[in-house]
């Protein structure tokens, strides 16, 4: 799993945003004591813990105790290499609990492909990626629950582009947060974009950041990848 260089400002407000953009706060279902809490959990839920390799079919990456079939794209612009992950916990600081379960990666530069769609950027342009976590859920991600990450974003000092329960995302149900990290001027540096989906006890969550006003076609192989990564688990 590739890391990701950056350069922020080394202030205390905007660490803060970015751990609340990435669903750090225990409230928000990805981490807390609430997670370990006894009981019977399901087989996804008991995978975070104790996480184990799946298996790729052709372009078709499969983890069943996870409910995972994630069928690669044949035409992707810049998250053009996607791999199982290792598997591995803690890669976002402030979310300890969230696991890497497939994550798509850009080469950093501009392809001749995705200049074809008007994207430019220098040669130098920052690696990037599109990462799904499955994380324990520890409330529910519903309708209800926008207007909290609303104020949790906003007091974090995040500039919110689009904050929204959907009902059929993909053929998906969950919250989808497009946001903005500003600097100290209140310019809009960074851009994050990321849905959380629960099933039963556990949480996927799609997730890329990148530096904003970034031309390349992230958006384009977003909605591309959304729809081949399948979960058959119960809601």
């Amino acid at each position: 799993m590739m890391s990701l260089s950056r350069s922020f400002p080394k202030n205390v407000s905007l660490a803060l945003a970015l751990a609340v953009a990435a669903g750090s706060f225990t409230a928000s279902g990805c981490g807390g004591s609430s997670s370990r809490r006894k009981g019977k959990q399901s087989e996804a839920r008991k995978w975070i813990d104790n996480p184990t390799s799946g298996k790729k079919e052709g372009n078709i990456i499969k983890i069943p105790q996870i409910g995972l079939e994630f069928e690669i794209p044949d035409t992707l612009y810049v998250f053009k290499n996607c791999e199982e992950t290792g598997h591995s916990k803690g890669e976002l600081e402030s979310n300890p609990e969230w696991v890497t379960v497939v994550s798509c990666s850009s080469g950093g530069a501009v392809s001749s492909s995705d200049e074809d769609l008007g994207a430019s950027a220098p040669s130098d342009s920052e690696a990037i990626a599109l990462t799904f976590y499955l994380a324990p859920k520890d409330r529910p991600v519903d309708e209800r629950a926008v207007a909290f990450y609303r104020n949790e974003y906003q007091q974090a000092g995040l500039s919110i582009e689009d904050l929204s329960f959907n009902d059929d995302y993909f053929d998906k149900t969950g919250i989808f947060a497009k946001l903005q990290v500003t600097d100290e001027s209140g310019n809009a540096t960074r851009e994050i974009q990321q849905f959380m989906f629960p099933y039963g006890d556990v949480l996927y969550i799609a997730r890329t950041e990148y530096p904003y006003g970034d031309t390349r076609a992230i958006q384009q192989d977003w909605k591309s990848i959304m729809p081949y990564f399948r979960v058959s688990l119960q809601r």
